[in-house]
């Protein structure tokens, strides 16, 4: 019934959350919900960790850390996400010198409802970043699109992926000879 309905509009055009050159802050335990475009973005920061957050119903990206070292995204429950849940990039591929930026113990689910294809879980490029015992579920497309080098994969539960693409992967590594991954993977139907 409409009359009882409840509805709500996110109006929001920018990001919710804008960090640039920031250093060692945590962030704990907040609600970051509804909005036209990318939930948080980090840009350049240091030791910047997003620790037991919600980040819910963005029409762009979740999270996305672009650049600076040591940043983490830890136990958050990331979903009903428009396009990529989280955008990792960091490390430099020419020196091989790791980003140490990691994605931990997070539950991210129902993400590329706008964008159907190549807009995963996790998307994470670089040098020597790290991705781990995360869940990953309910979307139309892959869960992660990995490029770059010493990137390590390990323990991460995904199921319920691919709903609507018959050309990839659940987890896509995109071909670049270049690239070097370490993977221990968990996968369920």
């Amino acid at each position: 019934e409409l009359a009882g309905a409840v509805v709500e509009l996110g109006t929001l055009s920018t990001p919710m959350l804008t960090m640039n050159q920031i250093a060692d802050v945590r962030l704990e335990g907040l609600t970051f919900d509804l909005g036209r475009y990318n939930g948080m973005v980090l840009s350049n920061c240091t030791r910047v960790l997003i620790a037991g957050c919600a980040v819910s119903r963005f029409a762009g990206n979740g999270i996305t850390i672009s650049g600076g070292e040591a940043n983490g995204i830890l136990g958050c429950d990331i979903h009903t996400i428009g396009r990529t849940a989280t955008e990792v990039t960091g490390g430099n591929r020419e020196t091989l010198t790791p980003g140490q930026h990691f994605v931990e113990n997070c539950r991210i689910h129902n993400f590329g409802r706008i964008d159907r294809t190549y807009t995963p879980a996790i998307q994470l490029e670089g040098a020597g970043n790290r991705v781990a015992h995360n869940e990953l579920y309910d979307c139309p497309s892959s869960v992660m699109r990995i490029e770059g080098n010493d990137t390590l994969v390990e323990l991460n539960d995904v199921h319920d992926a691919l709903r609507e693409s018959d050309d990839q992967g659940a987890m896509e590594l995109f071909y670049n000879p270049t690239y070097s991954y370490q993977t221990l993977a968990q996968w369920r139907t």
